[in-house]
């Protein structure tokens, strides 16, 4: 048995990228799912939960009908990758003590420093198993669809 090669390398691009994107889009909106009270909180939970429940196919297939280029691939695996990355960080960064956030925005830290210097830095293994979680489901999905 043969290996298509350039469908592999192909699979690994897409899975990547889409990783990468969700990665920066789910530690935004884990961290402030976290930290913030807002009104559509359980709303977005929801509509997380219902893209983890969707194969990517078929969010290509509704999103991307008559083109399917593998950058498309790749915007639609941030979609499936999102889901296991914010809910996979959401639980390490509610567990976290929120008062090392408080004492270092009282030494005049912003936020976006407490999160880089602080909060990541305490929870990042957890944050690393849901990235690899993501990049895996999204490599199998994406070869599938790659193969046909």
């Amino acid at each position: 048995m043969t290996l298509n090669w350039p469908l592999v390398w192909l699979s690994l691009r897409v899975a990547g990228l889409a990783t990468a994107g969700a990665l920066v889009m789910g530690l935004w909106l884990g961290y402030h799912m976290t930290t913030r009270e807002f009104i559509y909180r359980k709303a977005t939970l929801g509509v997380l939960a219902l893209l983890f429940a969707t194969p990517v196919v078929i969010l290509a297939w509704v999103l991307l009908r008559p083109a399917f280029p593998w950058q498309a691939g790749a915007a639609v695996g941030v979609m499936a990758a999102l889901p296991p990355i914010v809910l996979g960080a959401r639980g390490p960064m509610r567990e976290l003590n929120l008062e090392y956030g408080d004492a270092a925005r009282s030494l005049g830290c912003s936020e976006w420093r407490i999160f880089w210097r602080v909060m990541l830095p305490l929870g990042w293994r957890p944050i690393l198993a849901a990235a690899g979680v993501a990049f895996v489901r999204v490599l199998a999905e994406w070869s599938i669809v790659a193969a046909l």
